[in-house]
């Protein structure tokens, strides 16, 4: 098996879900309420179709008719096993962001007391890493600055 060596540091991994509990959960309820939002409109256009082929054929549709409405409680758990997937991904998601804009507050804070050696580290796959790179470029030309101008 291969375990860690003193050189090789295992994989950082985080642990708490919500990190920026507001940004996260506003970011949560904009995916859930979107998909809310297409599963009304979904349903609204099903039940519209449905009702204008009964009026339209009643003889032929009362046959499904009877069928479709023993499947509705069935179709509603559906959905919310759907939703609660929804909620997990968001979650997810968030994480993905908060932690980076977390790590960048983080890193902020640091350099504002004045340690300016401090750069951004994400963890791969985390969301803005071309933020960190540009944030990074920008903090190494900031220290050679303040290295240039430093009395010798």
């Amino acid at each position: 098996m291969n375990e860690p060596t003193a050189q090789q540091q295992p994989a950082f991994k985080r642990r708490t879900i919500f990190i920026k509990k507001n940004l996260q959960i506003r970011y949560m309820m904009l995916m859930i309420m979107s998909v809310l939002c297409g599963l009304a409109i979904m349903s609204f256009e099903l039940t519209a179709t449905l009702n204008e082929l009964f009026d339209s054929y009643p003889a032929l549709m009362q046959p499904m008719y009877d069928e479709f409405l023993p499947m509705a409680a069935s179709f509603f758990y559906k959905i919310a096993i759907y939703v609660l997937l929804v909620v997990i991904i968001s979650a997810i998601l968030s994480h993905k962001m908060a932690g980076p804009v977390y790590r960048f507050e983080q890193t902020c804070k640091a350099i504002a007391k004045g340690d300016f050696s401090q750069r951004v580290h994400l963890r791969q796959g985390d969301q803005l890493m071309e933020l960190q790179d540009e944030f990074n470029k920008m903090m190494d030309r900031l220290e050679a600055e303040i290295n240039k101008q430093k009395p010798k």
